[in-house]
């Protein structure tokens, strides 16, 4: 799967798979923050699907779900009320 151009399918088998995980990271009044967001990196290199909880508006998590998106080269797969799913195909594992 490219990360980039998933396809309506995967989002759906994704975001299956994401109901049952806990969130990796919590983001609270303090906001996006670049300990934050390297955090929100080691979860997907780790894992590659995570979910996040926002402690905000609805509006500032929207702005923070692009913002995670763009900034970390993931896809947003869905979410239920302030909990978000993303995604990002993990590298591969060099083998010697």
């Amino acid at each position: 799967m490219d990360s980039e151009l998933l396809s309506s399918a995967e989002k759906k088998e994704l975001r299956g798979i994401a109901q049952r995980l806990k969130p990796h990271v919590f983001i609270g009044k303090q906001g996006l923050t670049d300990t934050v967001l390297a955090e929100v990196e080691t979860a997907l290199l780790k894992n590659g699907l995570i979910k996040v909880r926002f402690e905000t508006e609805r509006a500032t998590l929207n702005d923070f779900c692009s913002t995670i998106a763009e900034k970390l080269t993931c896809e947003p797969i869905g979410g239920v009320g302030k909990t978000r799913a993303f995604f990002r195909e993990m590298p591969e594992k060099e083998s010697n």
